[in-house]
């Protein structure tokens, strides 16, 4: 969102900007009367809405979102944890990121031994956008693994869905890229993004991980780009749309 545009915005979309929920959870709040604009309780979503207004969530001020969006790309190495705070003493990604970079979030996760794409923003509505499942934002990996016979046919439950432990996760797409004696490298996709998903699902069908890289984020590609590396790219004008509607 841009400062300049920041004139006679519908009531929703500033809530949402302002990171306080979804759009569609902004307006919900909206008729419930939970939200005043210069001291009148409004319940209309479509109200409009600047820079000058005084906005309130059950009485407490919000604050303008005034600056631009923005996303950077971070290159995470195996042993660094997706926290800002570890109460073990093992490094965090934050503990790599630039002294300058000021406050930024985390789109998703990677687990200590994982590597690759990691998403950084400063805005609040962007992380929640690309990590909600109803969007469908596709992650995608380079995973090494060990395990003999491995064929189609076992990577089957993976493509069709599989519940394990009460968990089900959903179907991916699984290509093999190659495969020499009992080690193999495979491209998978997913939407979900659950907690060790990919671990745990080749897990179920006898494929040990020895490595897991994320080489693809949405519309963000890892690249060349080296370990530990931060770069700031510009967001996409079709992921700005789809975030607007």
């Amino acid at each position: 969102m841009s400062s300049t545009e920041y004139h006679n915005q519908r009531l929703s979309k500033f809530l949402a900007y302002a990171g306080i929920a979804s759009r569609r959870n902004s307006e919900k709040l909206i008729i419930k009367g939970r939200i005043s604009v210069n001291g009148v309780t409004v319940i209309d979503p479509a109200t409009k809405v600047s820079k000058k207004d005084a906005i309130c969530l059950d009485g407490n001020l919000i604050k303008h979102q005034t600056d631009e969006a923005r996303i950077w790309l971070y290159h995470k190495p195996v042993g660094e944890i997706c926290s800002n705070y570890d109460p073990f003493g093992k490094r965090t990604v934050f503990d790599s990121f630039p002294a300058g970079l000021g406050k930024v979030c985390l789109v998703g996760r990677l687990d200590y031994n994982s590597e690759g794409l990691l998403l950084l923003t400063n805005k609040g509505f962007v992380k929640r956008y690309l990590e909600l499942p109803r969007n469908r934002i596709t992650r995608t990996y380079r995973v090494k693994v060990l395990g003999p016979n491995l064929n189609n046919s076992t990577l089957k439950p993976m493509r069709d869905g599989v519940t394990i432990s009460g968990i089900s996760y959903g179907p991916m797409i699984v290509r093999i890229i190659s495969k020499i004696e009992k080690t193999s490298w495979l491209e998978i996709s997913l939407t979900e993004g659950k907690n060790r998903e990919i671990r745990i699902v080749l897990g179920k069908i006898g494929l040990k991980v020895v490595k897991l890289i994320r080489i693809k984020y949405g519309n963000f590609f890892l690249g060349k780009m080296r370990s530990g590396q931060v770069k700031e790219v510009v967001i996409p004008i079709e992921l700005t749309q789809s975030m607007e509607n």
